[in-house]
């Protein structure tokens, strides 16, 4: 899929002085399968902290949000898999996972963000050859729009712990780090399994995320436990 540099030198104007109608059907699949919220498309403003003209002042990029709608989980195993699936047939080069201080590229996956604030809306870009297809989503990719496979949540009835907690799941997680052999802050010895969420456990635990191509947020719910093989 050929990617457009938005930010290349071009001034806002036609043809692309108002949103996409490539994005706006993308905004209406999402609006109406998981509850998302239009945060703005069209905006003639600069990046940002930065000089260049915004996506958004060609009609180029899409925010939407899931507050009040979808939790985090959803996020992660339904949605952004199915735009990253889907990304060739609906003309999507760019999704910015905010919250997860992250984005994907076509051709280059996924990319981490320095960090920042956590905001729970997704960015998504359009390429120039798609930013005028008004054909609807399910035209393109059918009717079902199939999710592609993702990490199912388990253990059943898994318990999230994350910094600042205590108790047996802690343990867990300690004890499944320390078996794939990360160490503790001295790093010579293994992670230290007394069942507090401390900072080392912390910088363990997005370690390992990463390592695993998850979102390294350093919270340890049921797609991290899963992933740790903890039963």
């Amino acid at each position: 899929m050929p990617y457009t540099n938005w930010h290349d030198g071009r001034k806002p104007g036609a043809p692309y002085n108002r949103c996409s109608p490539n994005l706006q059907q993308i905004l209406a699949y999402c609006e109406n399968r998981w509850g998302l919220t239009n945060l703005g498309c069209y905006g003639v403003r600069v990046i940002r902290g930065g000089t260049k003209w915004s996506a958004h002042a060609f009609g180029a990029a899409q925010d939407m949000s899931y507050r009040g709608g979808p939790d985090r989980t959803v996020v992660e195993n339904d949605i952004i898999p199915f735009l990253e699936a889907n990304a060739d047939a609906l003309g999507i080069q760019r999704i910015h996972d905010y919250w997860a201080r992250r984005y994907w590229q076509s051709g280059r996956g996924w990319i981490n963000r320095p960090p920042g604030g956590k905001n729970d809306h997704l960015h998504i870009e359009t390429t120039a050859e798609a930013w005028a297809d008004d054909r609807t989503v399910e035209a393109r990719i059918g009717t079902a729009g199939d999710i592609p496979s993702a990490p199912k949540p388990k253990p059943s009835g898994w318990q999230t712990v994350k910094l600042g907690d205590s108790g047996d799941n802690v343990k867990k997680v300690q004890q499944a780090l320390a078996d794939k052999g990360y160490k503790n802050s001295s790093g010579r010895k293994p992670i230290v399994v007394d069942g507090d969420f401390g900072a080392n456990t912390d910088k363990r635990v997005r370690q390992f995320q990463k390592d695993a191509g998850l979102v390294s947020d350093g919270i340890a719910g049921p797609i991290t436990a899963g992933a740790l093989g903890i039963a």
